[in-house]
């Protein structure tokens, strides 16, 4: 990173789902950049060892399951009582590969609490906490490629995704002009546990060779934010996947999504911590 792109990097930053993947590889990232770091997930071992390999910063851990009600203010309470947040990367959700009618709904609830509710929760305390200050405030979403069209067999998780992009870029535009911006990141496959804690992996060779590692896909979520873009996906291919789908009839994208990702496995595993 250049000296002038670091010099608008806030102090102190909140990485949600930062026990494990793209999360933990966030936390890293920042923390080269001399950002102090507050880390939230569900495993408070899995967190541990993230925040022993984030060397020469202050680190904080706070337990949290933001798939429960009321987890995201209870979780910001935690996160500035010993100072203000400068940066939120909101990074924890799940999702799960398989056909909607054969999820329990209080899976389907625990979704929809996490990728959306919890968000736009933590969303509100930070901007609420940052629209009037004068140095640069940084919030990131964590959406997907599948917020780009219908996904069959990850139905609510694509949807999911889309309220999370639009809902992003829409808060990019409100604040544009000002010292809080807001970047949404749009990752196609990485090489995290989400594949096997959803229950997906028999990906056809397009899904495969358009997979990166969390650590690129964390190079390219700093690097767009502290640029202040409005959404960027990572990576050509997927970059290419979104702008083409665009040339599809939504019906057509949704079959070629089928084809690409594949079969659902036998048995659905238990949701991993995020």
């Amino acid at each position: 990173m250049s000296t002038s792109a670091t010099a608008n990097l806030g102090k102190r930053a909140l990485v949600t789902g930062a026990s494990s993947g793209i999360g933990a590889a966030i936390a890293r990232e920042l923390a080269t950049l001399g950002v102090d770091l507050v880390l939230t997930a569900r495993r408070r071992d899995a967190l541990d060892a993230v925040a022993a390999s984030c060397k020469g910063v202050k680190v904080e851990i706070i337990s949290a399951d933001l798939g429960k009600a009321d987890a995201a203010h209870a979780l910001w309470d935690a996160a500035t009582a010993n100072g203000p947040i400068d940066i939120l990367i909101n990074n924890a959700g799940f999702g799960y590969f398989r056909r909607f009618d054969e999820v329990d709904w209080a899976r389907d609830a625990e979704l929809v609490q996490l990728n959306i509710t919890s968000l736009v929760a933590l969303a509100r305390c930070f901007v609420d906490a940052n629209t009037t200050r004068i140095d640069p405030a940084q919030l990131v979403n964590i959406a997907s490629t599948g917020a780009y069209q219908s996904v069959p067999n990850m139905a609510l998780y694509a949807a999911s995704k889309a309220f999370v992009r639009n809902f992003s870029e829409a808060l990019h535009d409100e604040h544009r002009g000002t010292p809080l911006s807001v970047t949404c990141i749009c990752p196609g496959g990485t090489e995290t546990a989400f594949h096997a804690a959803s229950g997906g992996g028999d990906y056809s060779w397009i899904a495969n060779a358009s997979t990166k590692s969390a650590e690129f896909v964390a190079h390219a979520t700093i690097r767009a934010m502290l640029r202040g873009k409005r959404t960027v996906v990572p990576g050509l291919f997927n970059k290419l996947t979104c702008f083409g789908v665009r040339f599809l009839s939504r019906r057509l994208a949704s079959r070629v999504a089928t084809h690409v990702l594949g079969k659902p496995r036998l048995a659905l595993p238990v949701r991993g911590a995020t």
